[in-house]
């Protein structure tokens, strides 16, 4: 008797334990089977287009929230067996996205797929025993809808009950715009395409639709029309269409801002319809309100309210730490991002160079709007601004593993730049303002262009025109360096007739962030496309569209004017610019917050004819 009340009991204990899990787990079937996007990845592969299948799988696992760590790595297995299917090396990545996730669950795409397999075999034959509980009926007694039989109809399709790993010797690597351009020339009008470098609309996503992964740079899929014209008609219709005035340019850019703003916090996406921001990207926010209401894009009222209650949010988001923003935040609530890119109350790190962008316009906004100093000022008093120099150094901070690793930031370039910034506010990072013991020379097409010697480090132009824009022309040795770094650009479009303004950011296919470097490793290497996030060679060298329009702003040449005539295309009605040219050819069809807000920057720099940071007498 005292044998069957305890073995009572244990059982009792087991379900009352188990059945939340089984629920779980049920959850996660009905949301999978009910997802249209899940559906049309099924009717890709099921049509032997492996590689579009795989594309919109990664998305589902990358950004469906509402599913669980366990089932987010079932479906990228899904996404690495379509990606082998196409022959695509991509499988490994993917492969090793799930078994990270099975990992983190604790554990195995093994265990998975036997216990996985079995209920859904049981949930197909009607069983409603104890096994099946949680699949075919939960123990409430409500059954699932039928739609789940789509769940079973996969994992048959895509073999996964016999499915381990993928297969060697996969060598193709197509991008994201060649696979989508593939299914194009086949006039498959489906309603999903994988990059334009956006999300979901501006507002909170309905639980029913995948909300992008916030990762800074990586590509959510997008409902859009495919059925409209190519992507280089578009453009030539969009050049005749084009205004030829600084002006025009600008208006083409807000439409960025009109596009991206959160209501809620008053901030803008960074990436086209995709809910993320960094504090960089604030800053640049910050900038183009200026811009747009010193250009008369915006009335002064809107300026005010729209900064308001952007400088609101940040006056009362969280910080990582309590002590700086951190380094990536939701833009329709201001949450912080997490290491497993959810909202967090504890955050990633800070960035100096970031926040030091976002302190110069706030600066600026005070110096040129003297009505909203106070509301800048309280932004400031929250930040623990001390931290971010370290022995006269910009100084960063990275949490990996809940470990907080403190790092030094800032080459030549962007450590003077932001250093600079910093000292608007009393802050003195004299190390890293002073690039002199780490510079030399070096004649590239007989210019003598200026790098940084230390590993690491790299030359590009976005760092030299933010510097000559905001803070001025001063005629000194920095900007005699930063002249070399345009005219070495010159030169080579005048040797190789290839449009040259490199410039960083996000691109349009993986690795999604890159640096167009005129010169990296230690002087070695000149005119290399790198990025933080692969060790491989890039044959992704392109010229930024931001940086066109800097250049001529500051120095209106021949050369500048031809590059705005060569670039001016590339704008989408009602979306803004895109990002720029490949040297292969091929578009960087990336919309981001960073490429338009510099062109409204550089237009209203071109219309006051001075530095952003002087006076503008404005109340």
């Amino acid at each position: 008797m005292v044998y069957k009340h305890v073995l009572s009991l244990l059982i009792i204990t087991v379900l009352a334990f188990s059945v939340p899990v089984l629920a779980a787990e049920t959850r996660d079937l009905v949301i999978l089977a009910t997802n249209k996007r899940f559906a049309e990845a099924v009717a890709f592969y099921k049509g032997k287009d492996y590689n579009p299948a795989s594309i919109i799988l990664e998305d589902i696992a990358e950004n469906m929230r509402e599913l669980s760590t366990t089932m987010r790595g079932v479906v990228y297995v899904m996404a690495s067996k379509a990606a082998e299917e196409g022959g695509n090396a991509r499988a490994y990545e993917l492969w090793g996205m799930a078994t990270a996730k099975f990992a983190r669950a604790g554990t195995t795409w093994s265990a998975v797929k036997k216990s996985l397999g079995q209920k859904l075999k049981l949930a197909s034959l009607g069983a409603s025993t104890p096994v099946a509980a949680g699949v075919g009926e939960i123990s409430s007694g409500v059954n699932l809808p039928p739609e789940v039989g789509r769940i079973q109809t996969a994992w048959n399709l895509f073999g996964l009950s016999n499915y381990t790993r993928p297969a060697a010797g996969l060598r193709r690597n197509d991008s994201t715009a060649q696979i989508w351009n593939s299914v194009e020339k086949k006039d498959e009008r489906f309603t999903v395409i994988p990059y334009s470098e956006g999300g979901l609309a501006g507002t909170l996503p309905s639980p029913s639709v995948a909300t992008p992964r916030n990762t800074y740079g990586r590509p959510p899929v997008v409902p859009m029309d495919r059925a409209g014209p190519s992507q280089a008609k578009a453009s030539q219709v969009a050049a005749q269409r084009m205004p030829g005035s600084f002006r025009g340019v600008a208006n083409i850019a807000w439409s960025y801002f009109q596009r991206n703003h959160q209501p809620s916090t008053g901030m803008f996406n960074g990436l086209d319809l995709y809910p993320v921001t960094t504090m960089w990207e604030v800053g640049s926010s910050l900038a183009a309100l200026v811009s747009a209401e010193g250009l008369s894009i915006i009335t002064k009222d809107d300026f005010s309210r729209r900064t308001r209650l952007l400088l609101q949010t940040l006056a009362s988001m969280d910080l990582y730490n309590n002590e700086l923003p951190n380094k990536l935040y939701f833009t329709d609530t201001a949450r912080m991002v997490g290491e497993d890119q959810a909202p967090s109350s504890i955050g990633l790190g800070w960035s100096a160079i970031d926040v030091s962008r976002l302190l110069l316009w706030l600066k600026i906004i005070e110096t040129r709007h003297p009505g909203l100093k106070a509301a800048t000022q309280a932004v400031f008093k929250r930040f623990r601004t001390e931290r971010l120099v370290q022995d006269g150094h910009l100084s960063g901070a990275n949490l990996w593993a809940g470990k907080e690793n403190i790092t030094i930031e800032g080459y030549f370039g962007y450590g003077p730049y932001g250093a600079r910034a910093l000292g608007l506010w009393g802050l003195n990072a004299w190390a890293s303002r002073d690039y002199r013991p780490h510079l030399k020379e070096k004649k590239i097409m007989g210019v003598t262009v200026p790098y940084d010697t230390r590993p690491g480090a790299s030359l590009s132009s976005k760092p030299f025109v933010l510097s000559l824009i905001e803070f001025g022309r001063t005629g000194d040795d920095e900007e005699r360096l930063a002249r070399a770094i345009y005219e070495v650009q010159a030169k080579r479009f005048e040797r190789t007739k290839i449009p040259t303004a490199p410039g960083d950011g996000r691109i349009d296919r993986a690795p999604w962030f890159a640096t167009s470097a005129i010169i990296a490793d230690g002087g070695k290497k000149d005119w290399q496309c790198l990025s933080p996030y692969t060790t491989q060679q890039l044959d992704l060298f392109w010229a930024s569209t931001e940086i066109v329009f800097a250049w001529d702003a500051l120095y209106n040449t021949a050369y500048t004017r031809k590059l705005v005539e060569l670039f001016m295309p590339l704008s989408e009605k009602k979306k803004g610019f895109q990002a720029g040219k490949y040297d292969n050819g091929g578009l960087n069809t990336a919309l981001t917050l960073d490429t338009n807000a510099l062109i409204l920057e550089s237009a209203f720099y071109r219309h006051i004819g001075s530095s952003l940071l002087k006076n503008g007498n404005k109340q």
